[in-house]
């Protein structure tokens, strides 16, 4: 959602290798993170919380996981037909929507089975 906002504001995707500031490390190396690197690192974060989110069991999770699924549609049929996604940034979001949907998948199911073998033990 945010990569799309910034689509249409026009910063990306000609601004994607726009830097964002310097850094000296320690190393005496120089730093200067990309836009793309910024967004990298945002999917990253909230890659985090989706897996976070997929470690509860409610009612609420099936619906998340639908969401997730369409968000990977959206992100596969975007690189694949408009211009503005079919770029390295937006591939390696894919593949974080990806890992979304199957690890939300797989970790739900994994607790769930964990739920009802200690509460068929009872």
């Amino acid at each position: 959602m945010i990569y799309w906002l910034a689509v249409k504001v026009s910063l990306f995707p000609n601004g994607l290798n726009h830097v964002l500031f310097h850094l000296y490390l320690p190393s005496g190396a120089l730093w200067k993170p990309t836009w793309g690197d910024f967004m990298v690192l945002l999917g990253v974060i909230f890659l985090y919380v989706e897996l976070f989110k997929s470690t509860r069991t409610s009612e609420v999770t099936i619906i998340d996981h639908l969401l997730s699924t369409f968000v990977l549609i959206f992100y596969l049929t975007a690189w694949l037909i408009y211009e503005w996604a079919g770029n390295s940034v937006f591939l390696i979001l894919t593949g974080m929507a990806f890992l979304d949907v199957i690890a939300g998948f797989t970790i739900t199911i994994s607790a769930a089975r964990r739920d009802l073998s200690i509460g068929g033990r009872v």
